[in-house]
């Protein structure tokens, strides 16, 4: 097949795509129980076909997705491009069992440590060991860490979360590092628990959009407020 007849194949697939979320894209509610909770979600925020979903459902975790700059779902545009660097991923929202009992290597079971459901202290003093001793950057109301490892690309990024939580998270890059070639999008990548909202998050978005990264985790909490009923 030639280069002319892929792009006329990919063409089509997307015109077809394009009718078929002209015919089912809808912005109707849907009532999801997750963690003992119940959340109603505008289906857009799901699907950009959501017009047949059914309205009422249980899930062990949520997983949705934001737009920049209004934290919009998806309308009838801008899912065209997997790429769209106003995306916001949000790929689970979960309550955690902090008393869980898990198998243990030696045998028998043994409470879950906290690191392990994502405590953000516990998770940064594992992950510490990896890093330089001192931050290199001091940007954005965070300290950025190199890896020990310097040809190990990304950047760990440390600070606190507008409630006061400890917070860290990785970018791809380092600051004014050129994008190498196969990147297509560097990415700010988020995952930790909140002792707070007592759920666990994980999430990622551009990297063009890190000196956000304040505005935006505060921006998908009130999201989940707004939307919880029960």
């Amino acid at each position: 097949m030639s280069d002319s007849d892929t792009k006329q194949e990919i063409q089509r697939a997307v015109e077809a795509d394009a009718r078929e979320v002209e015919r089912l894209y809808s912005t109707k509610p849907i009532h999801v129980r997750m963690g003992g909770r119940e959340y109603v979600i505008p289906v857009n925020h799901f699907t950009t076909k959501g017009r047949d979903e059914p309205e009422r459902g249980d899930s062990k975790a949520l997983g949705f997705v934001l737009f920049l700059p209004a934290y919009g779902g998806y309308t009838k545009e801008n899912w065209r491009d997997p790429f769209d660097r106003r995306l916001i991923k949000v790929l689970q929202v979960n309550a955690v069992d902090k008393d869980a009992m898990i198998p243990y290597a030696g045998g028998g079971l043994v409470r879950v440590e906290p690191a392990n459901y994502g405590e953000p202290r516990a998770q940064f003093k594992n992950h510490k060991a990896s890093l330089e001793e001192k931050p290199t950057y001091k940007l954005y109301g965070l300290e950025g860490y190199h890896w020990k490892k310097r040809q190990i690309d990304g950047i760990t990024w440390v600070g606190n979360r507008s409630n006061g939580e400890f917070f860290f998270f990785m970018s791809s890059l380092s600051p004014g590092q050129p994008i190498k070639p196969g990147v297509t999008n560097p990415l700010c990548k988020i995952q930790y628990y909140s002792t707070k909202e007592d759920l666990s998050i994980s999430y990622f978005y551009s990297q063009d959009h890190i000196a956000k990264w304040l505005e935006i985790d505060d921006a998908i909490w009130a999201t989940i407020h707004r939307w919880r009923a029960k």
